[in-house]
């Protein structure tokens, strides 16, 4: 009996040993992938009162007008893309002049179009750093500013590091972006001039416009422009989603923070589905935006009543 005892104990000791040890063996599962985390920047348009103008509205409803004609005190749905890649040049090359302890004296970003190309060109000034040093500031700029990496894939962009711009013959339109406090620069296209903001990945106030509350507008306000040529009498708001990965913008190293996916929702209030696929096929051969990023841009259009 006693043998037997002593058997049992064994028996049961190992087999509760074997529990234990199975429960700190590593796991040999692979580890799941982070879940890609992305921001939505969000603007709307609505045609205002006067001809050839629509109202767009960016976040904390800051609003500004997009005209179909140069006008003394509104822009294009073309000085929109420039002064978004103008500001978010001076902007990335500013926190990134901050983190890399480079005493920049400023910096100024003239961006132009080639409307022949489809081809939106920046020219950033930054006196006060070295070449070595303008070298750095301009990789980040490659790598963190969304404008500029979308266009890129896009092969919609040319980058002239610390290069002055001169007026040569090929440029459409033309917009300048200088710093004139941190997270703040006035931004020049003709005699228009308005202040715009850098965003919280870099540390920016965002109290005023920011870059993608323009690029994204030019989309929504020439999409309105098409729907208003093809139904005068109708209303229609427009509103135009794009999604990215702020941790890009906020890290040399982070992913890439290209807008990766856009969405054009039209809503009227006189829907006709031929109509629809009528404004929807002009949209993609009219708006500059959209055939400078499709192709690299998940683009969906959705007309649909109010």
């Amino acid at each position: 009996m006693k043998k037997n005892a002593v058997r049992h104990l064994l028996v049961t000791s190992l087999f509760v040993l074997a529990i234990l040890w199975s429960g700190c063996t590593p796991s040999t599962e692979e580890p799941a992938p982070e879940v890609e985390q992305l921001a939505t920047a969000r603007v709307s348009a609505q045609l205002s009162d006067e001809p050839g103008r629509v109202r767009v509205i960016g976040h904390n409803d800051l609003h500004y007008f997009v005209d179909a004609a140069p006008s003394a005190d509104g822009i294009s749905e073309v000085d929109t893309l420039l002064a978004a890649q103008a500001t978010c040049a001076v902007f990335v090359a500013e926190k990134a002049a901050q983190e890399l302890d480079i005493p920049l004296n400023g910096a100024t970003a003239t961006t132009t179009f080639d409307e022949d190309q489809d081809q939106v060109n920046v020219y950033l000034d930054l006196p006060g750093a070295n070449g070595d040093q303008v070298l750095d500031l301009a990789n980040h700029f490659r790598q963190r500013c969304p404008i500029y990496t979308t266009l890129s894939e896009a092969a919609s962009v040319e980058f002239s590091p610390d290069e002055q711009f001169e007026a040569g013959r090929n440029e459409s339109a033309i917009v300048t972006a200088e710093l004139f406090r941190f997270g703040g620069a006035n931004v020049t296209t003709g005699n228009y001039t308005f202040v715009m903001d850098s965003v919280p990945p870099l540390d920016g106030p965002n109290e005023e416009l920011n870059p993608l509350d323009m690029m994204l507008g030019g989309l929504a306000a020439c999409s309105s422009f098409v729907y208003d040529r093809e139904a005068a009498a109708a209303n229609v708001t427009v509103i135009v989603e794009g999604d990215f990965d702020p941790s890009g913008v906020r890290d040399l190293d982070g992913p890439n923070p290209r807008i990766q996916n856009i969405r054009i929702s039209l809503q009227t209030d006189s829907y006709d589905e031929v109509q629809a696929e009528k404004v929807e096929g002009h949209i993609k051969e009219q708006c500059h935006l959209y055939s400078m990023l499709n192709g690299t841009v998940d683009i969906e259009i959705i007309i649909e009543p109010a």
